[in-house]
This record gives structure tokens, sequence and C-alpha cells, in this order.
């Protein structure tokens, strides 16, 4: 008749369960690290794109204001009243602003 041979249970001992611990944590370091210079990347051209439509959206406020001084320049008005024949009644003329 043929021994029954037991197999032994194979136990972790404590280095081995500080190796497993050890080797999670590295790959949940290198991950974690990819990750956060990925977002750090992301946001840095975020901003980056944010600050350059700001500078163009301040050119553009910028030119908008000098339009709007030029459109609203009483010599303007007064110019574009006698090129299409209208007399000035000082009696209408009321002054609100310089």
């Amino acid at each position: 008749m043929a021994k029954i041979v037991k197999k032994k249970k194979r136990k972790l001992s404590l280095n081995g369960i500080a190796i497993i611990v050890f080797t999670l944590s590295l790959l949940s370091w290198l991950a974690s690290s990819l990750l956060i210079n990925t977002v750090n990347t992301s946001l840095t051209m975020k901003i980056q794109s944010m600050n350059e439509e700001l500078a163009t959206l301040k050119n553009q406020n910028q030119t908008l204001n000098f339009e709007i001084s030029t459109l609203g320049n009483k010599d303007r008005v007064y110019a574009a009243a006698a090129a299409a024949n209208l007399d000035q009644v000082t009696d209408n003329i009321i002054s609100v602003g310089d």
C-alpha cells in the first residue's frame, strides 16, 4: 500500500508579508506619481491657454473702449449732423455731461 503524504500548507512568514506590502506600496506610489504628473501638466496647459485668452480679451476690451470714446465724441456727432444738413436748435439742446 502506498504511503499517504500530506502536503504541508505554506504559511507566509513576516518577511513575505513585508515584501508584498512593500511591493504594493511601491506600485501604488509609481501609479499615483504618474497620475499627479499628468494632471499637473494638464492644469498647466489649461492655465497657459486661459492666460492667452485673457490677454486677447484685454486687447479686444481696449479696442472697444477706444471705439466707444471715438463714437461718443461730440465733434463727431456734430460733423454727422452737419453732413446730414441738420441744424442745431439751441432751445432743444440739453447737455448731460462732457
